[in-house]
Order: structure tokens, then sequence, then C-alpha cells
């Protein structure tokens, strides 16, 4: 199992197959054992001891084994799964018998439960990756110890799951379960109307508000910084045939070198979040609906402590502008680029852009993957439609992947922001022991954001997992995920 493992991402399917070592409770903002019987650091958070619980096996009877949890860790990075960032602080293995891993990190992280909660705690039979090889993902027959084992897959259309009478955890109470696909968030939500559906994963804002207005129970994960235009502030590339051009020219391979777009100045990146208007955008892309702020930090959230973030001025912006233009080497141009699944963001910001002064090329309408390796692979964009998704249970997670510096050129900090101080924030909240620290550390985060503005946030992001009036017992975890051993049906 190497995919990313979130809830929209084919996270919830993948828990009812596979189970996770570790769980977090909203209820008391804690994680917990799962698979795992215990989770236990060292004083300092740089090495962590698990536990395995005695006598799970997976669903064809392998035991469930220390062994199985390292090789599925060290896949993710050999596969460059989504995830693999979570997984990447993790420096040693050590398992000194079958039901004990010491894991030692890179740094401290107090926060690594939550990597053991989410995808990489997913854990897959190391006998079915090896007999299955590329069947794995469509025919995982015999692969997870969880709640639910695969009957049957059609792509495009449905994966059927039925109960495992084998679970470690007891009883399971549905006979099985069947996720469907279903285009769009409101043919989804008609179909939960309509009882066709006990379940359904929305995420577009103007669904989530149709089904909070029509009193529909569920689970809501809302993320700070979820919608975000991220910019291109001087992302490093790695050289290879003088490629790309012009700032690999006569550069070695291998070499890393720094671009530089127009918002490598920090003059235009203010200027750019001095010129959107974020009610603007939210009426003409999400209908009103979306959750619109400038904060780094959603105002609901329990990390928000009041630091605001830019502010539309107008004029500011088009001084920023002119100022920059009237020293010649930059003409207004700047590339705004966004996907097919946001069809009117590109355009909107294109236009609170122009009034502003700049000259906008729009390049959208693609399918989201050709938007990500413009960003993530080739770094070829000036500003891009993205998220950062802050969750509430491990802040640090994202804040680290999109602002340290050290990742520059890497799997993370996509737009190639450096700034020591927020690297010391980083390391300093990554490892503190108690909320205080963490405060602090992300104060010091949104301060930085405010003044070089290495991105524009605009706004939270909302999922929500609707659940029909019969259905009872599913429990969250992190994010979106959320966990159906103990789900049963009200209905006759």
């Amino acid at each position: 199992m190497i995919q990313s493992g979130t809830g929209v991402a084919g996270g919830i399917e993948l828990a009812a197959l596979y189970d996770t070592l570790m769980r977090y409770k909203p209820e008391t903002a804690e994680f917990e054992p799962r698979i795992a019987e215990s989770l236990e650091p060292n004083g300092d958070f740089t090495q962590w001891t698990l536990r395995l619980r005695s006598g799970v096996r997976f669903s064809d009877g392998t035991p469930f084994d220390s062994s199985a949890v390292v090789t599925n860790l060290q896949r993710h990075i050999e596969k460059r799964s989504r995830t693999a960032n979570l997984v990447t602080p993790i420096v040693d293995y050590q398992t000194p018998d079958d039901l004990t891993v010491v894991f030692t990190l890179q740094f401290p992280w107090s926060g690594f439960p939550y990597a053991l909660a989410s995808a990489p705690g997913m854990i897959v039979n190391p006998k079915a990756i090896e007999t299955l090889g590329d069947d794995l993902a469509t025919n995982p027959v015999g692969a997870g110890a969880g709640p639910f084992v695969f009957e049957s897959f059609r792509p495009g259309e449905a994966v059927v799951l039925k109960r495992n009478p084998d679970y470690w955890g007891g009883e399971v109470y549905l006979d099985g379960i069947r996720f469907v696909h279903i285009t769009g968030g409101p043919a989804t939500y008609e179909a939960l109307s309509t009882g066709d559906l006990d379940a359904a994963f929305l995420r577009d804002a103007a669904t989530i508000a149709r089904a909070k207005r029509d009193g529909v129970d569920g689970y809501e994960a809302v993320y700070s910084a979820g919608e975000t235009m991220l910019m291109n502030n001087g992302v490093k590339v790695t050289c290879q045939g003088g490629q790309p051009a012009p700032a690999c020219d006569g550069q070695a391979d291998g070499v890393q070198v720094a671009t530089s777009p127009p918002l490598s100045d920090v003059r235009l990146r203010r200027a750019v979040a001095a010129a959107i208007d974020l009610d603007v955008v939210n009426e003409r892309v999400y209908g009103g609906h979306a959750k619109a702020s400038s904060d780094l930090i959603w105002r609901d959230s329990i990390w928000y402590s009041g630091i605001e973030g830019p502010q539309y001025d107008l004029d500011e912006a088009k001084r920023l502008v002119e100022e920059v233009k009237a020293e010649g080497e930059w003409d207004g141009t700047i590339r705004v680029s966004c996907h097919n699944g946001n069809p009117e963001w590109g355009t909107a910001v294109a236009t609170l852009l122009q009034i502003a002064g700049f000259t906008p090329q729009v390049i959208d309408q693609r399918d989201v993957q050709q938007n990500i390796a413009d960003v993530i692979v080739r770094k070829d964009f000036d500003l891009a439609c993205f998220g950062t998704t802050i969750s509430d249970e491990e802040p640090f997670f994202a804040l680290n992947r999109d602002f340290n510096s050290a990742l520059s050129g890497n799997a993370g900090n996509y737009g190639g922001y450096e700034n020591a101080e927020v690297d010391r924030a980083l390391a300093e909240g990554r490892a503190a022991a108690d909320s205080e620290g963490k405060q602090r550390a992300i104060d010091t985060i949104a301060r930085a954001y405010v003044e070089d503005v290495p991105l524009l946030v605009m706004g939270a992001s909302t999922e929500f997992v609707a659940f029909s009036d019969d259905l009872r017992g599913v429990e969250p975890t992190v994010g979106t995920l959320v966990l159906f051993d103990k789900a049963w049906l009200a209905r006759g």
C-alpha cells in the first residue's frame, strides 16, 4: 500500500482493509494504540518504541509482526509515496523481537504518532506484497489485518469488502461495505439523501453547506490553509543536460540552482497578496460558501492566536507593481496556474491581478496531475492553486513540508521559501512536549508568513463524511479518515 491514504484519496477504504497502528481521538486530542499495544518516546522524542499486540494476524493467517512494520515504512520511501515525508525522519529501525520496533529519528518529533495513525500505519502483509506484485493494488487478497477483507474491485465503479471473521478487534457488525464512485459533490449528496448511500465523502463547500442546512450528521475536518496560492519564491532545480534553461546553462549535472521567477522578489509577493480580494474569489469560485481568510491558522483551530494574514489593499498592490516595473527588468507578466477541478480559480485570480497592474497569463483547465507535476516535478510555475492543509492533530507535518528551507528542492517546500528563523521555529515546534511550546513556534511561523508572503492562504478547507440517519458507531481518526469496525445500521 503506497497510496496517499487520506480521506479524499482512498484512505477510508484502506483503513477498513488494513486497519492502523494508532488512532487519533478527537474527543481527547490524543493518540491511542490500535493494532499497536503501545508507542512510547524517549526523553527528547528522538526515539520511539512501538509494541504490537500479541496474536494479531493478517487475513491469510500470516503473523502481524515487527518485520512487517519495517518493510512497509521503508516501502513508502522506496516507492516515493505521497506520505513518504512522514517516514523520512526515521533514520534507523531496530526489531529486538517479533512484537517490538524501535525507531530513531533524525530530529526530535513529539508528533510522531501521527505518522502511524496515517497511511504509513496501514500495514500490508509482506507476503502479499511479494506474491501479488502489481496486482496488490487491485486484488489485495490476504493483504490486510483490518475489520474487512477484499471481495471485488471494478475500476470506476465499486470496491467491495466483506466482514473479516478473524478480526483481532472482535466482532465486526456490518456484513460488508461497498465503496462506490460518484462524480461530483451534488450527485454524491443526492445519493445519500435518497438512501442509495449510508455514508458520503463531501469536499466542495456548497454541498457541505447544503448537508449542514439539512441537519445531516457526520464528521467534519477543517484544515487551516487548505486553499492556498502557492508562489515560486525561487525554487531550486536539479540540472541535467543544461536543463531547465536558463538557470542550468553551463551547470554540471546534479547541481542544484535557484530559479529567478518574478515572485522571488518579496515586493511582488506582497503585491499579489494585496491584489487578491478573497471575498470576490469566494463568490466567483466557491459560490460564497468557502471559509475565506488569509490567516495561516483558521480562526476555529486550536492553534489560532489571532495573528491575521496579509490584507487586501489595491492601492498598495498597484504601488508595488509599478515600483518593480520601473526598475526595467520585469514587464508585469505573471503565470497563473490551476486545473479543471477548480475551473473558475484561474480567471478570478487573473482578473484581480490585472486590475493591480500585473499582466497575467492563465494556464488552467488541465487535469490535477498536470498542475501538480508543474509545481512538484518540473518546478515550472509562478503562482498556482494548491493547498497546505494544516491539521490540528499534527500541524508541523504540513508546516515543515511547505516552510522548511532545509527541504527546498526536495519533496517539500514547493515554493523554495527560505527563512532561518522559521527553520528554528519548526525544529522547536516539532520537539515541543506541550501545547505552549508548539503554539510559540506556530506563532513565529505565522508572523514570518505575513512578512515574507511565501504563499497566500485563501481559506481553510473542509472535508465532511456525512452519515445517513441509520448509520451508527463510525469512529473518526486523523483528518477525515473514519473507522467502520464497530459501525452498524439501525434499520432492520
